[in-house]
């Protein structure tokens, strides 16, 4: 069988080598892979669709992604002789005056101009028209506000116009709508106020344009042409519940391209009823089957761009059952978006995303894992909350226990183990234990992952370079994954712990000072991987890769992916001034040459929060519980609590500045991750902010003050993402011994920066 990974990775191979080929492969696809066949070369089917998917837009991407595959010496040089028509493809030559003839009379080339220029100029050579560089830089002048007195100085009006090309199209509406159809008649949307039969094969269909009266969308969500990437390729992923909505496995993922004008067109189809190109062109239609019992059952419907999950709809159909009065029987409801307008410049700072998570709560004490990744990997798993939840305390147990001792809560009287100690037998026996209960919480949710028939060490090996994974939390979610301590190397479970021994490589870096993230370990190259006896901290996800877990609620605006910066950024720091540590931690921080703005009461930190327009928000603060209400504990002892109701009340919502916020908590008790969701929701859906750090367990000043001042150097003065200067921060104390950087959360975007 061919293999169609290659044919395609060739053939992008030479269109990077020869631009003339490219130009050709651009713009006769059929054409040029019939010529392809005749010179010898295999083009199968599969290969052709992959190559469909390719433009001048994305052409980089593409080429990266598929070759990646394959080493240099694998993929051929030079090009074929292809018969046929040349390599070259004809384009004329206009001038600046022409062009700028155009934008004056079309006002959608215009609006595609101003929002980017090289997108107008592509457009025009896809239609057979290109211009000089130079021709290029003048037209960069024009803007929407000087754009009708410098049109003037370009145009002509005593030369003859040159008309406007019939393939340069005018942007269309772009509503998303979903619906459903029987197969029998599938050109006939299913009224939205009318069950679905049971027992009974459907499709559940999606479609952008203009608003179609069968949509049974809750809310029509728009994706605005000025807004996305040139020509960018979003999956649209369907996901079903155990006993429900039923999709059919191998047609639950499309593709749906967005070109800067023109319709939205399906460039990977599902199924293909007769229903004549044109509609197949536009609309994706995923086979389902509904139960046979009447009831009211569910699907997911996910949107993704470059494996980040950027919108999640809950479809809810009434089947054999009418629905109650002014309800409709089928509905669709945009219930997680980290952007709702997807907009382009948001969508590009995401980064490309390895592996996505969503968690569902399912019924019957079920919880649903939603995975997408690299390759079009798409998988399910459903796991029993005790089973999750067991998992999760095991995980956090062993945190505890290598920071004070036991794996119990925290009383004040318990010290700090990792308290300047370079021990490397206490610090491989906490790693080992460590991996122990992390390889098992990855193998509860990996082995499901594979399938039936799958090998999870096979579907996962895309996972060993660092990369960036991505968990999906709504404020609805009861559970937060540690997602940090998941352990994915081979590990002989069920050995004692005295059997197990460190990665040699990482000890003698270790003791020698070398990077660790230099090292072929955490490039995911360990030399002991297949050794399931040695224990290497690249294994642990938190160590390897850049995670984000951000946080959607219906009130906040699309998640961003830059703040803003100008000469220098500023912290809006709030403390808890007893704590011991405080003074040397703010001379660090303050070293960093930032922007300083200090609060030492609750009160004066509320003050501090409203009118703020800092980058980053710090508490260096204490916190517990109190019947159930999580509070941040600044100012002296004695003073007032600082709860998540706050914010409301006094109005607190960062408009110019959408900064990171970092909760920093000391000697806190009775806080779980679950029970400050509701807070970290409230900063990121009530006051708008980009995102919030948070920890695992309570930590100690020694983890605070370490952690902390990493992070902000590599995160303010260096520029690097959030989820690379976690990480970074990580390996930081990790070089120095310290494995409990791990107990960090990021409920933020892992690409979001300072710009």
């Amino acid at each position: 069988m061919a293999d169609h990974n290659f044919e395609a990775a060739q053939i992008l191979h030479w269109a990077n080598e020869d631009e003339a080929f490219r130009k050709r492969l651009f713009a006769d696809l059929p054409g040029t892979l019939d010529a392809l066949r005749a010179a010898g070369f295999e083009v199968s089917d599969r290969a052709a669709e992959i190559l469909q998917r390719v433009n001048a837009a994305n052409f980089s991407d593409y080429y990266q992604r598929v070759s990646g595959r394959f080493s240099p010496e694998q993929l051929q040089t030079p090009l074929l002789h292809l018969a046929g028509a040349g390599n070259e493809m004809v384009v004329e030559t206009i001038t600046a005056k022409e062009f700028a003839d155009w934008l004056n009379d079309d006002q959608a080339l215009r609006e595609l101009f101003f929002n980017d220029a090289g997108n107008a100029f592509k457009a025009a050579e896809s239609a057979g028209y290109t211009l000089p560089i130079e021709d290029q830089q003048r037209l960069q002048i024009l803007t929407r506000s000087n754009f009708d007195q410098k049109i003037k100085e370009l145009t002509t009006r005593a030369t003859a116009k040159r008309p406007l090309p019939d393939t340069l199209e005018t942007p269309s509406e772009r509503i998303v709508n979903t619906g459903f159809a029987a197969q029998s008649a599938p050109t006939q949307d299913l009224p939205a106020e009318k069950p679905l039969p049971t027992a009974s094969d459907c499709y559940f269909w999606f479609e952008v344009g203009a608003r179609i009266a069968g949509s049974i969308e809750k809310e029509a969500v728009a994706l605005p042409t000025e807004k996305l990437p040139s020509n960018v390729q979003l999956h649209v992923v369907l996901f079903d519940f155990a006993d429900e909505l039923q999709i059919t496995r191998g047609q639950d993922v499309g593709i749906i391209q967005v070109p800067p004008q023109g319709d939205v067109q399906v460039v990977q189809r599902v199924a293909e009823p007769d229903v004549g190109e044109a509609q197949l062109a536009r609309r994706l239609f995923f086979p389902v089957k509904t139960p046979a019992e009447p009831g009211v059952y569910r699907l997911r419907c996910h949107i993704y761009y470059r494996q980040n999950l950027v919108q999640s709809r809950l479809v809810t159909a009434h089947v054999g059952q009418e629905p109650p009065a002014a309800q409709n029987a089928l509905v669709s409801e945009v219930d997680y978006t980290l952007s709702k307008t997807l907009d382009g410049r948001q969508l590009e700072g995401m980064g490309h995303t390895d592996l996505s998570l969503m968690l569902n709560e399912n019924d019957s004490n079920t919880h649903g894992f939603r995975y997408f990744g690299k390759n079009e990997f798409k998988q399910d798993v459903a796991l029993g909350e005790g089973e999750l939840n067991t998992s999760i305390k095991m995980a956090r147990a062993v945190l505890r226990r290598a920071s004070w001792g036991d794996e119990e809560e925290f009383t004040d009287d318990k010290p700090y183990r990792y308290d300047g100690v370079r021990d490397l037998a206490q610090l491989q026996h906490d790693l080992i234990l460590f991996a122990q209960r992390g390889y098992r919480f990855f193998a509860d949710m990996i082995v499901p992952l594979a399938g039936e028939d799958g090998d999870p060490w096979e579907i996962m090996d895309w996972l060993l370079p660092p990369g960036q994974i991505q968990f999906a939390s709504k404020r609805s979610a009861r559970l937060v994954l540690p997602l940090a301590m998941m352990y994915d190397y081979p590990l002989n479970d069920g050995k004692d712990l005295s059997d197990f021994s460190l990665c040699d490589t990482f000890t003698k870096a270790l003791q020698a000072g070398t990077p660790l993230a230099e090292t072929a370990c955490f490039q995911g190259h360990c030399p002991n991987y297949e050794d399931d006896l040695i224990v290497c901290p690249s294994g642990f996800w938190g160590f390897r890769h850049s995670i984000g877990l951000p946080v959607t609620t219906n009130a906040a605006p699309d998640a961003p992916t830059e703040i803003p910066t100008g000469d220098k950024p500023s912290m809006a720091v709030s403390i808890y001034t007893d704590f011991a540590l405080w003074n040397g931690h703010e001379k660090k921080l303050r070293a960093l040459d930032v922007g300083w703005d200090i609060a030492k009461t609750r009160d004066d930190s509320l003050d501090l929060l409203k009118r703020t327009e800092a980058q980053a928000v710090y508490f260096y603060c204490h916190g517990g519980l109190v019947k159930g209400l999580p509070f941040l504990k600044v100012g002296p002892e004695g003073d007032d609590r600082l709860v998540a109701n706050n914010l409301l009340s006094k109005r607190i919502r960062w408009r110019k500045i959408r900064p990171l916020v970092f909760i920093n908590g000391c000697h806190t008790t009775a806080l779980s991750p679950e029970s400050t969701l509701d807070f970290v929701s409230t900063f990121v859906g009530i006051s708008h902010a980009a995102g919030v750090i948070g920890t695992e367990i309570t930590i100690f000043e020694e983890i605070a003050t370490t952690f902390a001042e990493t992070f902000f150097q590599l995160f303010l003065n260096k520029r690097q993402t959030v989820g690379e200067a976690v990480r970074g921060a990580r390996l930081a104390m990790l070089q120095d011994w310290n494995p409990l950087g791990l107990v960090y959360i990021p409920y933020v975007p892992p690409g979001l920066k300072l710009v």
